[in-house]
């Protein structure tokens, strides 16, 4: 039984065997049906302390119109609207820029004249 055991542990069945075939497809069974809640600990329903868990949300242009000065940075507004949103302190982690083609004339691309205007932010945050 430890022969089996050690074999396995050290993959030392040879290539073609029924062995070898057998370890492929319980691995690629593994990645394949194994569920991303087992795997990823944003899903986790019981935390560690020390685990950050991140939530996503939208922020649309509206939100941070009102707040926007020169010299202020897009993560320090994004997270003054989420900590408004939420009655807490929220820190950031990322965000990404939701553009959308707008037809006003001023860029022309191919015989359509489209230009980028940002509608939002999806943001990352704890």
């Amino acid at each position: 039984m430890f022969g089996i055991i050690k074999k396995i542990i050290l993959w030392s069945y040879e290539r073609g065997s029924w062995q070898y075939d057998v370890m492929c497809v319980v691995i690629l069974a593994f990645i394949f049906l194994t569920p991303n809640q087992f795997l990823d600990e944003r899903y986790s329903n019981n935390p560690a302390p020390n685990t950050v868990q991140t939530q996503r949300t939208y922020i649309s242009t509206n939100e941070i119109i009102d707040r926007a000065s020169p010299n202020a940075r897009l993560s320090d507004l994004l997270g003054e609207v989420l900590s408004k949103r939420y009655q807490r302190k929220i820190t950031v982690k990322r965000f990404e820029v939701d553009i959308e083609k707008v037809n006003d004339g001023s860029t022309s691309v191919g015989n359509k004249n489209v230009s980028d205007q940002i509608r939002g932010y999806r943001v990352w945050f704890d």
